[in-house]
């Protein structure tokens, strides 16, 4: 079991052609993603945030906003399969599709981020990525990336189904139609998940974060010995609660 003291990012299948204008099948209003997840990003480099990814490999899409036919999006060699570069940690690992369930021993401790290749929309039929999901304890997993009506809604409800805690960044999600994408977020918020932006993210996680956590627990112990009054005892409970 790997257990993470933090937060961890999921990232899910964010790459050039669901990002970018001129990818395969890209999401609605896929511009408004690209700011709020260059600062995530950049938080969890900066930071040694662990990031568990996925990447769509070879996925059959109907013709994109209606138009006829079937496509293929992702394909392994194009560009649109790539992930977007700034979504990339230096220290990363990738896996491609097969039916493992092998995991590192040393976990993240010599990488920041694992990459997995998927079949389909659903993360959870790929079964190292799955054993990944449910052997891992961490803080909050918090979830980026699309398509909302499809691998963010699983990601959400399968992560709770295994007992973690859930965020959704919700600048950093995308969707395909957004009537779908509307449907699956009022699935979801119906669900014990948080909400954050990337910016408060970065508030809530970052080491300013961290330094009041560590003096707000300084003062909680030397309030159990009686050091301090029950008033402000009270203040620093509510502190943690935020």
């Amino acid at each position: 079991m790997l257990t993470m003291p933090g937060p961890v990012i999921l990232d899910l299948n964010t790459q050039r052609d669901l990002l970018t204008a001129d990818g395969a099948y890209p999401l609605f209003q896929a511009d408004r993603l690209v700011d709020p997840l260059k600062r995530l990003f950049t938080f969890a480099y900066r930071h040694c945030i662990p990031v568990i990814s996925t990447r769509l490999n070879h996925l059959v899409a109907p013709g994109q906003h209606g138009g006829g036919g079937n496509r293929v999006l992702c394909g392994p060699g194009t560009v649109g399969y790539q992930k977007v570069s700034y979504t990339l940690l230096r220290q990363r690992t990738e896996w491609p599709l097969d039916c493992g369930t092998d995991l590192p021993v040393d976990g993240f401790r010599t990488v920041r981020q694992f990459i997995f290749d998927l079949s389909n929309l659903n993360l959870f039929e790929c079964p190292r990525l799955d054993r990944l999901l449910s052997e891992t304890t961490a803080e909050i997993f918090l979830i980026v990336g699309a398509p909302l009506e499809w691998t963010v809604r699983t990601a959400v409800l399968g992560l709770l189904a295994r007992r973690h805690k859930v965020a959704v960044v919700s600048d950093c999600i995308g969707m395909w139609d957004p009537y779908e994408g509307d449907m699956a977020l009022r699935q979801i918020e119906s669900k014990n998940i948080d909400w954050l932006t990337a910016a408060e993210v970065v508030e809530k996680y970052g080491p300013a974060a961290k330094r009041r956590m560590s003096h707000a627990a300084r003062i909680l112990g030397r309030a159990t010995q009686g050091n301090v009054p029950s008033a402000k005892t009270g203040k620093i409970r509510r502190a943690f609660r935020m």
